[in-house]
């Protein structure tokens, strides 16, 4: 029964890849660093409504120095990290199309800092649930090309910051955290549907 809908809904394929900037949201860091996030999809669009995809999404920033000091100011903020979801779009049918989308999946906060280590240690993370939140418009220029544009959220867990000293106070490490950021991403895309 589920193929014959599947085959009645006829999906089509689709392709994109996004450039753009993400923004670590505060508090983690309080002032972070913008870099650069790339994003590839894959996905089947149903009934012209729904596109269920695969996507990988990167923020191939630099790694944050280890260390230990005391007097740790001066150093390149950092923001690196890597996400795989799969995501559910909604989307109208049109040439000119509005979307909102929600992915689930896995991610790996690989390095987040401040240009202040001292009261701020870099963080970073290992593997953990991921998430994304986006929402955006499609233009479908011509015969299977498609140009994009997308604001979304992600959020990565299972982030790490060491032990540190706040001041004279000893703050004990954290293996808890979540570190989230802002996505502006521009699309370009081919699509079978039209």
């Amino acid at each position: 029964m589920i193929g014959l809908i599947l085959l009645l809904a006829a999906p089509a394929l689709e392709l994109e890849a996004s450039g753009g900037v993400a923004f670590p949201s505060p508090p983690h860091p309080a002032q972070g660093p913008k870099a650069a996030a790339l994003q590839i999809r894959a996905g089947l669009d149903f009934l012209d409504h729904l596109t269920v995809s695969g996507a990988l999404l990167g923020v191939p920033g630099s790694d944050a120095r280890n260390t230990q000091c005391g007097l740790c100011f001066g150093q390149s903020p950092t923001f690196k990290a890597i996400s795989g979801f799969g995501i559910v779009r909604l989307h109208t049918d049109a040439d000119l199309q509005a979307f909102a989308e929600l992915g689930v999946g896995v991610g790996h906060l690989v390095s987040l800092s401040d240009e202040d280590y001292f009261e701020n240690p870099p963080l970073s993370g290992r593997a953990g649930p991921a998430f994304l939140l986006g929402g955006g418009g499609r233009w479908f220029v011509s015969q299977g090309l498609v140009l994009g544009a997308q604001v979304a959220w992600s959020m990565w867990t299972n982030v790490v910051r060491r032990e540190f000293f706040y001041g004279a106070t000893p703050m004990s490490a954290r293996d808890d955290l979540k570190v989230s950021a802002v996505l502006l991403l521009l699309s370009v895309g081919w699509s079978s549907a039209r």
